[in-house]
Parts: C-alpha cells; structure tokens; sequence
C-alpha cells in the first residue's frame, strides 16, 4: 500500500474526531450522558445549561456544532437558534436540535429556522453520534465546494427562515397566504403569483390570495378558478402525487378568450402544495420574460412550498377546531336549555293533565266513602268515575313517557320502530315521497346503541323531509368490516359540503348527529354534492353496540 493510501485511509478514520461540539440543556443528567458519549468518539465536548450561556460560550469560541434542547428557562432553544442563524460570523454552524418536542410545526419551526438536524427525547445515543457525525461531514462538504454553494445555501436558510418565520408567527388562513404571495413575488421577482385552494370535494380550487405587478381584469382572475383535471391536462398528468414544480405553457392556461396581463405572460409555473397525502392548494408563479427555474431554485421552491403547504393544512385545523369549539358551546347551551324546556313541559302536563286527574279521583273516592254506606248507588258511579279518570291518567302518562322514549322501541325493537315512524313520516309529508328500510343480519343491541340509531335515522329523516326534495329516500342498518353501520341517503337536490363536514348554516342537527356516534365511539360521514343528493353515514365497532346474550 502507498503512503499517499495510507495517509487517505487514516484521514478517512479520523475525519470528525476532535471537533469542537457544544451540548446545550437545562437538564445537567442528559447533557452529562450526550457528552460522555461524544469524548468517547474522540470529540471534544463543552457543556451549555441555559441558552444565554450557550450564547456566551459560542461568542468566546465558535464550535463546530451545537446541540440545542428547546424548553429552557429565560433563553429558550428557539431565541438561540435565532441568533445564531441571524448572524454571519455564527450562521453556518450546524445546529441539530435535541428536544422532547415533536408536533409537525417544531419540526417545521426548528428546521425551517436552520437546524440541520432534529431529534426527539427519549434518543437512541447510537443515532445521535451517527446525527453529529453527518453534520461534521456535511461541514467538510461545504468547505470543498464554498465558492459554488455559499452563495445559494444562505439565500436558501434566509428565504426558508424568513418565510418561516411569517407562517409559524400566526395560525389565521388570509395572512398565511398573504405571506406567501408576497415572499415569492419578491424573493423570485414574479410578475403574477396567485394561491389557489381546493373545495371540499377536491375536484375544483378556487383563488384565495394572489399579487401582481399589473393590475388583472376580473375574467383574469376567473381563469384561475379551474378544475383537477385542468390542472393536471395543463401539467400533463395529476401534479399532486409527485409534487414539485410544472411548467405549464401560459397560452393554453389563459386561452384565447382571456387577453390582457395573462396572455403576455412567457413564463407560467404550476407549484402542487400537498400535505397529509392529500392536496391543499396550488400556486401560480408567471413572469413576462422567459424564465427557467435552475436545480437549487427548484429545492428552495419546494422547501417553501412544503413549508406552506403544512402552514395552510394547520391553519385549517385551527379554524377547524375554532369553529367546532363554537358550534359545541352553542349546542351545550341548546342542550341545557332544550333540558330546561322538556322539564317545564313535562311538569306542565303532569300539573294540568295527570295531577288534575289524580285530585279528581281522590275527591271521587272521598265521595265513595262517604256514600257508600248511607248510598251505595252513588258510591258505585263515584267508584267507576274515579277508574275512568285514573285510566285517562294513566293513558296521559303513557303519552308523555312515549314523548320522552318511543316505548315501541323497548316493546318491539329499532326497526319496528323506524318502520312506525317512518310510516307516519310519509302520511305526513306535504309530497309524494317514497321511503325504504333495509336491514341485514343485525345483532341484540344495547338499549344506548337502539335509541342513538332511531334518534340519528330520525335527524336524519326530518333533514331529508325538510330539505332534500326528494322522490326517494333509503335507511340502511347492517354489518360490514366487523362494524354496525347505519346510512340514510336520498336522491334529492344535494348540497355543497363545507369544509372538513362543517360550516353549513346553524347545523345544529349535523353537530347533534354527531355527538351521538362518537359517544358510543362511532364516526359520522356526509357525502353530498349539488344534484347529486345527499349520503348520511353512522359506523360503530361491534363490539361497542351489542348486547351480550
């Protein structure tokens, strides 16, 4: 073997050894452990327990490499990155953070802010030097190749930690998307840069935000209200499960139909934004000059539309999650008072019709002995009085506990029950309507699961009779994949769903619906579209439902 071999195999051994590594944590036990392990590869280790420390100790000496925990007290992990990132002289430090945090927006936060790297507690020690190691390495790689890449890494880490910044700094639709319009128009000198979101079906988006140098004709605008399946003839094929970026040729997106700002355009991009596996959105980058995007401009628009991408999927779980909290304080005060309402009822009708009742045979039985010694004749007809009106009380009483619990529920089952109801529901209905009841195989039920069925079918069924216009409606109640499921469905005019199953005007029955299969551990689905009528779907496990035998 040659000395040149030989020195290149040795170099190769020690390559990351002796480099300079600050561990920072709160906790004085995990960085003891993270250091330990590390001078045990040869590294040498300096320890930080706060961030202002960790920022005194990189300003006396910069390190190779930090580890950075994030939940500390005073100078939190997050301030530290900051500024390390934000300044020249401490900018290409490789920062991995070691954090027990780990939702998708500190992933996007940490690595979006400039960490290489990001591992969550509890941490395999093995994983962790083979983390410090790629660092060390990645460092080496950018010093070889400093005068090619320096330049476009920084425009990348200040673009992504900028954009980031922005999204991560609120949770609120309209500025998430006002951000990243203004970002991209400027960081890519666009000319036109619009953000469309998809409906609730996913088939059509619509524009939601979009910035231009020129002001665009409404018809402009309304070019970028478009289909799927437009987006992806234009992308020549469906963009969304590969991602990235498309060059679409701006002629064919505008048509011949559409002049003025868009049919000048000589360079049109189409961005696919997906996250969760699902599409979120699409973003329109064209510029008047011709343009063709170079390999790291590519990965600097795809980061960002990741980043985005993640942004506007939380910031609809957030409005999501808003709106429900709402919906679900409005139903409980509904709740509670519709409780106060039936209590008042109920003891209307029991002070008018079975109280009065039950005082009037007393008076009559009073009567009956008074007389029935002196005249047992009138103490017959004040005793068969008294019966006659305890029957009426007893039949009273029978009305109002069937008000509150149908009883044929107990006496006969749900679907002799549905069957009655649904009976009466056609004989009521101002129109022809033609109502079916289909079962298949339905095990014993428990009294909750009876009675959760009948009053969702029976929410189910008002909407339908209300609202769908339809000819024909179908209740089905059977088993499939080892669950109880229960689907009311119409051929009626249908309905635009709102977003995520929600949002449609006071839909205090949905909401109610729901409530109802969740509390047994069941899950709801509406699936509906304009003329295509409406599907409303209860599922349970069968093991939360039935009734032992």
């Amino acid at each position: 073997m040659s000395a040149m071999e030989d020195a290149g195999i040795k170099r190769e051994e020690e390559e990351g050894e002796g480099a300079d590594v600050l561990v920072v944590d709160d906790e004085p036990d995990v960085a003891n452990l993270i250091a330990m392990n590390l001078e045990f590869e040869g590294y040498r280790v300096r320890k930080a327990h706060g961030g202002r420390q960790a920022l005194e100790e990189v300003a006396r000496k910069r390190p190779d490499c930090v580890l950075l925990d994030i939940m500390m007290p005073e100078v939190d992990g997050w301030e530290v990155l900051r500024r390390l990132k934000e300044e020249p002289e401490t900018a290409g430090i490789p920062v991995i953070v070691v954090t027990a945090r780990n939702t998708d927006m500190d992933y996007l936060k940490g690595l979006g802010g400039g960490a290489v790297d990001y591992i969550t507690k509890p941490f395999d020690t093995g994983i962790l030097k083979a983390h410090v190691a790629r660092a060390l390495q990645e460092r080496d790689r950018e010093l070889v190749e400093q005068a090619r890449e320096d330049r476009v890494r920084r425009l990348q880490l200040s673009a992504l930690r900028d954009i980031t910044e922005k999204l991560i700094s609120t949770l609120e639709i309209e500025d998430i998307l006002e951000a990243i319009a203004d970002r991209l128009l400027t960081l890519f000198d666009l000319d036109i840069c619009a953000l469309c979101l998809p409906d609730p079906t996913g088939r059509r988006f619509h524009l939601a935000s979009f910035r231009s140098r020129f002001p665009l004709s409404r018809r402009e605008e309304g070019a970028f209200d478009i289909t799927r399946d437009r987006i992806a003839a234009l992308a020549g094929g469906d963009p969304f499960p590969r991602g990235g970026l498309h060059a679409i040729s701006s002629g064919d997106f505008a048509g011949d139909e559409v002049a003025g700002v868009l049919s000048g355009l000589r360079s049109l991009h189409l961005l696919a934004l997906q996250a969760r596996e699902k599409p979120v959105g699409v973003i329109f980058l064209g510029h008047r000059e011709e343009v063709s995007f170079g390999e790291q401009e590519r990965e600097l628009l795809a980061a960002i539309g990741n980043q985005a991408a993640i942004a506007i999927e939380n910031a609809r779980l957030y409005d999501d999650l808003r709106y429900d909290e709402e919906v679900h304080r409005q139903l409980l005060q509904r709740v509670i008072t519709a409780q106060e309402d039936e209590r008042r009822r109920v003891a209307m009708e029991l002070h008018d019709g079975v109280i009065q009742n039950l005082v009037s045979a007393a008076f009559r039985l009073q009567l009956c002995s008074a007389r029935l010694e002196n005249d047992p004749e009138e103490a017959r007809r004040a005793l068969l009085e008294s019966r006659e009106i305890i029957d009426a009380g007893i039949a009273e009483m029978r009305r109002i506990i069937a008000g509150l619990r149908p009883s044929i529920l107990d006496d006969l089952g749900l679907s002799a029950a549905l069957q009655k109801y649904i009976m009466r529901l056609q004989e009521e209905t101002p129109f022809n309507i033609h109502i079916e009841l289909e079962e298949t195989g339905i095990p014993p039920l428990t009294t909750e699961a009876e009675t959760a069925l009948f009053r969702i079918s029976q929410e189910a069924l008002n909407n339908v009779v209300k609202h769908s216009r339809c000819r024909r409606a179908r209740v089905t109640i059977g088993v499939e994949d080892g669950e109880l499921f229960l689907r009311v469905e119409d051929d009626g005019v249908g309905f635009e769903p709102p977003g995520a199953q929600r949002r449609m005007a006071r839909s205090y029955g949905l909401v109610g619906m729901r409530e109802r299969a969740e509390s047994l551990g069941g899950t709801m689905a509406v699936e509906s579209a304009p003329g295509e009528g409406t599907s409303v779907e209860v599922r349970f496990p069968l093991y939360a439902v039935t009734r032992e035998e």
